[in-house]
């Protein structure tokens, strides 16, 4: 990636985007680029962490393993979003794991380069604070959703989640992209009872199943029907 394309998807996140263009490119010219393989391995679950990353292209999925070898997968990452931030922030372990879902370039973010600016720059600071308030209120809504919405629901707003994009576009998961097995254990329900409540969606012309891809048809019916 050049420094312009490093600027512009910094751009684009919370944490950086009311920084200055000179601002940007010092910052963009101090930030290493690294590619990741389908299943290669970002950080492990316990490791600690001294870095954030952001998703330039490609898509990360983030899991948390229990000592039995169970896995649950949290959430998947896609431009133009930042993972990998409460190990910094803290400088404890990594809560999860994160493994690239299909070929992924990531801006990688040293936690001395964040500190740096959080001194140099005061919009740092308040983009932090709003990128803090909206990781706390995401949380908040998960729960949320956990306890009060139906599975057809939580799948709904899930698929909205993985596709990702602005409202009243169409927008397909990749054929690399989630199971129904997967999709199962993001929204807590049986890989069974996800694969009825996908074909409901389908019969109602919300989306459009088509192997391992789904189609987006009318992301405004899904979001109603997920209460977003």
């Amino acid at each position: 990636m050049s420094i312009e394309q490093v600027v512009e998807v910094l751009r684009q996140t919370e944490l950086f985007a009311e920084l200055g263009e000179p601002v940007l490119l010092d910052l963009a010219g101090r930030l290493p680029v690294r590619g990741y393989a389908r299943g290669q391995t970002v950080f492990a679950q316990e490791e600690l962490g001294d870095r954030l990353f952001v998703v330039a292209a490609g898509a990360v999925r983030l899991v948390v393993r229990s000592r039995h070898g169970e896995e649950l997968e949290v959430i998947r990452r896609v431009p133009p979003a930042i993972f990998g931030e409460l190990a910094v922030l803290d400088g404890g372990p990594r809560s999860t794991s994160a493994e690239a879902v299909e070929p992924t370039t990531l801006i990688v973010v040293a936690r001395v380069e964040l500190i740096r600016l959080l001194h140099a720059d005061a919009r740092v600071s308040d983009g932090l604070l709003r990128w803090l308030g909206g990781l706390v209120r995401r949380s908040t809504e998960h729960l949320t959703d956990q306890v009060f919405l139906s599975l057809e629901e939580r799948v709904a707003g899930k698929l909205l989640e993985l596709a990702g994009g602005p409202a009243g576009r169409s927008r397909r998961l990749r054929a690399s992209g989630v199971t129904q097995t997967q999709l199962a254990t993001m929204v807590g329900g049986a890989r069974q009872s996800v694969n009825v409540a996908l074909q409901r969606l389908e019969r109602r012309g919300f989306i459009r199943l088509g192997g391992r891809t789904i189609e987006i048809l009318q992301p405004d019916e899904l979001r109603r029907r997920a209460g977003r």
